[in-house]
């Protein structure tokens, strides 16, 4: 097990500079894949991405959930120019600027964000949880639940409709999400899974691993399958593979008190840190 990751018997995960850097370049570099992505799946779409103070700013499309910077300040001071940079791109976007700081950034990004007119907007958890080589994970929640690896365009569409659905209820499914779940389907490098109950889709999750880190994302369960071990079975699935593919640690995300980070702490995850979420609710005179 990496330096980075300690454990003891009070306390199994415990947040280090080193670790929070590790998990922010990743959350990063997925900025940049969904961009990428974006651009191949439709050329003319505007999407793009900045690289700017040690982390990347992404652009998918107007009204895309995923326009944002990630990993900004993690590798030293920002200054006035790279926000000068970071807010001109989603300006010239004609899209509101936002960034998710972590909290072991950088004292400068958030001095210099606060001091622009920028203001808080919301948090989101980052979880972790060690894996072990030969680990024995305990049996998933419902022996009920049927996890298939998405691998045909079939399955793909039932992914995209499915996690569209769980993520945008009790509205029906956003063209937002549709958008950018055709988008996560075709990223390189990832792995979709669809859970069944009663011989229908039931749940979605995503498995992406880069290096000794497992990261779990896109977990969704339909609003009638709730409550009924979904996102349990999809994550005990997604630790065995991540366990068997050598990770020693499995990343996820969640929103504070919700339901998802409370499957997650069954699964052993545990919070580390809290990352802000920040706005420029009016552009800066410096950047007009």
């Amino acid at each position: 097990m990496s330096d980075e990751v300690m454990k003891t018997a009070s306390q199994p995960l415990l947040a280090r500079a080193m670790l929070a850097a590790r998990l922010e370049l990743l959350a990063a570099a997925e900025m940049r894949r969904f961009a990428e992505t974006a651009c191949s799946v439709d050329p003319r779409s505007g999407a793009e991405w900045l690289s700017v103070a040690g982390g990347i700013a992404a652009y998918l499309a107007a009204d895309s959930p995923v326009n944002q910077a990630l990993g900004l300040g993690m590798s030293g001071p920002v200054g006035e120019a790279d926000l000068e940079r970071l807010e001109g791109f989603y300006l010239d976007h004609g899209v509101r600027p936002v960034v998710s700081i972590c909290p072991l950034a950088d004292s400068t990004l958030l001095a210099g964000l606060s001091a622009r007119g920028w203001t808080a907007d919301g948090f989101e958890n980052v979880l972790v949880r060690a894996l072990d080589a030969g680990e024995k994970f305990p049996p998933p929640f419902s022996d009920t639940v049927e996890i298939r690896e998405v691998r045909t365009e079939k399955d793909r569409d039932l992914w995209i409709l499915a996690a569209a659905t769980g993520f945008s209820w009790p509205l029906p499914p956003l063209d937002a999400q549709l958008n950018l779940g055709a988008i996560v389907v075709r990223r390189p490098g990832t792995r979709l899974f669809l859970a069944f109950l009663e011989g229908r889709v039931a749940g979605t999750a995503e498995l992406m691993v880069e290096g000794p880190t497992a990261w779990l994302s896109a977990d969704s369960t339909l609003p009638r399958f709730r409550g009924r071990g979904v996102q349990r079975a999809l994550q005990a699935h997604r630790l065995v593979l991540g366990a068997e593919s050598g990770c020693d640690l499995a990343v996820s995300e969640a929103a504070p008190g919700s339901g998802s980070q409370r499957n997650m702490e069954r699964a052993g995850f545990r919070v580390v840190y809290t990352r802000v979420d920040m706005v420029l609710a009016a552009p800066s005179p410096a950047s007009q």
